[in-house]
């Protein structure tokens, strides 16, 4: 059922692809927040911002060091998709809404972003982390993931960062890239490391990614900041803690 689901959906988003071209304009303009402000802005410009690249690549370190998964596949979709997005955000060079409809018609959340709108990288990549992710036996919860992972896709309208079709080729660039590394993982079979080195790469990255959002990254969303940095310490801490105990379960069974 759940992969009958699955398959659903993708279809679905496949065939919406002419309606959400040719209404494209109307429908960010009925997904665009409120210029008054409304009582979602801040559930939106949370979802918006946890569908960042590097609060993906965070959460999705986590997902692997606490239940793995095929985090080989997740790496190889990363870079066979962000090239595909990237190549198609230079050859493009899409004017996002805030300079095609002006500021007058535009409500925009977070950083007033000009240039480079098609395909959508927020939606790439929360859509790569569902699909990293996704359940593969419950219903109900592979329905609630994709729910949310939805309301992630479309909070880049909503913060007017993005047009529809930026946000649902930006979704599918990621679910084709995913397949299409779940097939190359058969043929190089990546990640065939020792368990111990998995795991400390693991941290060693994840703790890299965490420290450069908070020290580095400068597209923070300045409204939620209170909340992100502390909540990036946190997963700084959590790394430490976790290397410590990786090393400290390595030594203990030769003491």
């Amino acid at each position: 059922m759940v992969s009958i689901f699955y398959r659903i959906s993708f279809w679905t988003a496949v065939a919406a692809l002419p309606a959400v071209f040719l209404y494209n304009d109307r429908l960010f303009t009925a997904l665009n927040c409120d210029k008054n402000g409304g009582r979602l802005d801040m559930f939106f410009l949370f979802l918006t911002s946890l569908a960042d690249g590097l609060w993906v690549a965070m959460i999705a370190a986590i997902v692997q060091s606490l239940r793995p998964r095929h985090f080989g596949i997740f790496l190889i979709a990363l870079i066979l998709g962000n090239l595909i997005l990237h190549g198609g955000k230079f050859l493009f060079d899409s004017d996002r809404p805030l300079r095609l409809l002006g500021s007058a018609s535009v409500c925009v959340l977070g950083q007033p972003l000009t240039v480079r709108s098609f395909p959508s990288g927020h939606s790439f990549a929360i859509m790569l982390l569902f699909m990293f992710v996704r359940p593969a036996r419950s219903l109900p919860l592979a329905m609630a993931l994709l729910a949310l992972t939805v309301l992630a896709v479309i909070s880049r309208a909503y913060v007017g960062a993005h047009f529809p079709r930026d946000m649902i080729v930006g979704a599918l660039i990621a679910v084709v890239s995913y397949l299409a590394a779940e097939k190359l993982a058969v043929k190089i079979k990546p990640w065939g490391w020792p368990a111990f080195t998995q795991k400390l790469t693991i941290a060693a990255a994840g703790l890299a990614v965490t420290l450069g959002y908070i020290f580095f990254y400068h597209e923070k969303t300045r409204e939620l900041e209170f909340l992100l940095t502390p909540a990036a310490w946190c997963v700084a801490a959590y790394w430490l803690i976790y290397s410590g105990v990786i090393f400290i379960r390595r030594v203990r069974p030769q003491a």
